[in-house]
């Protein structure tokens, strides 16, 4: 995390969880569509001060994904977590829209283009931080037998806008490794 006097530390911060249960309509073998409503929390498990916003905080969450093209995802999430307790009197309320934009795209072979990391956030309140990164990476599925489907990848994000929010990364790289289970699924289906 930046700091504030210059330098880095390292620092837990809030705790976001967020939950988003698929509705039944519209139907995706027809439009390619899925969309999918629940409840976001914000637990504050900050570490430090600076490394959290010292508020309880619960709202909507909202998801699409549509697949109609081959090849081609293309979805967001959408969150909206609004404070009703903290850890101190002398902490501020939040309100804050997160929109995280999700695209995929199939290049070659095993290989694909992606953009899934940039969380946009606006605060609701005056004179509160709005920032809008954009993120593009690549990555690869890996599937061999015996072992459970997996995706590595390598993103860069740049803070293309930046408000009211004195202390963000201009630039990131994640790297990152995701593993199937779809042995679960069939588990909890029968």
């Amino acid at each position: 995390m930046p700091s504030s006097r210059g330098g880095t530390r390292t620092e837990f911060g809030d705790l976001p969880v967020f939950d988003i249960a698929v509705l039944p309509w519209p139907s995706r073998e027809k439009t390619g569509l899925l969309i999918g409503v629940g409840p976001t929390f914000v637990f504050p498990t900050a570490t430090s001060r600076s490394a959290g916003q010292g508020a309880w905080q619960a709202g909507p969450a909202l998801g699409a994904i549509y697949t109609g093209i081959p090849g081609l995802l293309v979805g967001f999430v959408a969150q909206n977590p609004i404070s009703f307790a903290y850890t101190s009197p002398n902490r501020p309320p939040q309100n804050t829209l997160q929109f995280q934009p999700v695209f995929a795209l199939h290049l070659w072979d095993k290989w694909y283009l992606r953009s899934a990391e940039a969380n946009w956030m606006m605060g609701w309140r005056r004179h509160y931080p709005t920032t809008i990164p954009l993120s593009i990476g690549l990555g690869r599925t890996i599937v061999r037998p015996g072992l459970p489907p997996m995706s590595v990848f390598v993103t860069g994000q740049w803070m293309a806008y930046r408000q009211f929010a004195p202390i963000a990364p201009q630039t990131t790289i994640n790297f990152g490794l995701t593993v199937a289970f779809p042995q679960i699924r069939d588990y909890f289906s029968h």
